[in-house]
């Protein structure tokens, strides 16, 4: 829209700082992804420089030596669970408050707001003496517990925005033909708001895939660690081989750079849909 009505002389500036933004978050990446691949020496000797040498050991050893591999299949299982039982509940939920108008909508749609302005680190001690009451603490349980449930309400909030904005019409004429419940959401409701639970997925698993607090308290366990926590302390070891920790962080960093880069055309389109109301 802004694009349309700017001239091709007022589009350079734009153009040029968007440019330079990109360059400055690229950058990071690219120097990251170089560092790991380089042996220490060839590192030490020109820290900013192109690699004279490259090595795949960097990887291999954080994978296998330090423990890194199983540390990232662990949380891979845990961020991916979580993440499923989120957006099962979220969709069931969000589709409810937005369509069928239940008693007390707007009180519980203010809850989740509220309970999004809590800071996580005040919740830290309840939590932590709830799951030990029930003895969760060191099992995956308690980790997934935790994330769907510090997750569901913003979930819940962001698709039931979403779903309020779905036509009604559609909605009746599915009724008309005789489709159920399951059946409207499954085969119109989802597939038409398929950009925002998109957008909605992407943002929860990078959250739940990053968190480091939590589950370094819950799974103290070092045979249990997830990938985010494992990483922390192989850097504690390792602060002065910046290779092996380029690696490690390069390991973390594969799985959000794959997951945005499939469902980027579907991010692009949910956040345009949500800036556009």
């Amino acid at each position: 829209m802004t694009s349309a009505t700017l001239n091709r002389k007022s589009r350079i500036p734009i153009f040029i700082g968007l440019c330079i933004l990109a360059a400055s978050i690229l950058y990071p990446v690219f120097f990251l992804a170089i560092a790991a691949f380089r042996p220490r020496l060839d590192y030490l000797r020109d820290p900013l420089g192109f690699p004279h040498e490259w090595t795949f050991a960097n990887i291999l050893a954080v994978w296998n030596g330090y423990g890194a591999g199983a540390a990232f299949l662990r949380s891979l299982l845990v961020v991916s669970t979580a993440l499923v039982i989120v957006l099962v509940f979220a969709i069931l939920a969000g589709y409810a408050l937005a369509k069928f108008n239940p008693p007390f909508a707007k009180v519980i749609t203010g809850s989740f707001v509220s309970v999004m302005l809590v800071p996580g680190q005040v919740l830290i001690l309840p939590i932590y003496l709830m799951l030990s009451a029930v003895g969760l603490v060191g099992s995956y349980a308690s980790v997934i517990l935790l994330y769907v449930a510090t997750s569901l309400p913003f979930a819940v909030f962001f698709l039931s925005l979403s779903f309020r904005s779905l036509g009604d019409e559609l909605l009746d004429a599915a009724r008309v033909d005789g489709a159920g419940f399951f059946r409207t959401l499954v085969q119109i409701v989802i597939p038409m708001a398929k950009p925002s639970i998109a957008t909605l997925a992407v943002l929860q698993f990078l959250g739940m895939w990053n968190e480091l607090l939590y589950a370094l308290i819950l799974l103290p366990d070092d045979s249990k660690r997830l990938l985010t926590p494992a990483l922390s302390m192989i850097g504690e070891k390792l602060v002065n081989n910046q290779p092996l920790v380029s690696a490690g962080l390069l390991i973390a960093a594969t799985v959000p750079l794959l997951l945005l880069s499939l469902t980027s055309k579907y991010v692009v389109e949910g956040i345009s849909i949500g800036s556009s109301k």
